[in-house]
């Protein structure tokens, strides 16, 4: 299961258009239980976007 499956609680097939999980709050297992809130940075769907329209990492 992908990144994506877990944060949504649901299946997300990688054959299909990612889902945006940027600003999306988590309790990170390896960071001791700490929340943590993704940023457009950590959501793949955002860095799709950013490569077709050709901006910079």
């Amino acid at each position: 299961m992908d990144g994506a499956s877990i944060l949504l609680g649901r299946p997300v097939p990688v054959d299909e258009r990612y889902p945006h999980i940027c600003g999306i709050t988590l309790t990170g297992r390896a960071t001791g239980r700490k929340r943590v809130r993704l940023q457009p940075r950590d959501c793949a769907a955002c860095a799709t976007l950013r490569a077709t329209r050709g901006d910079p990492s």
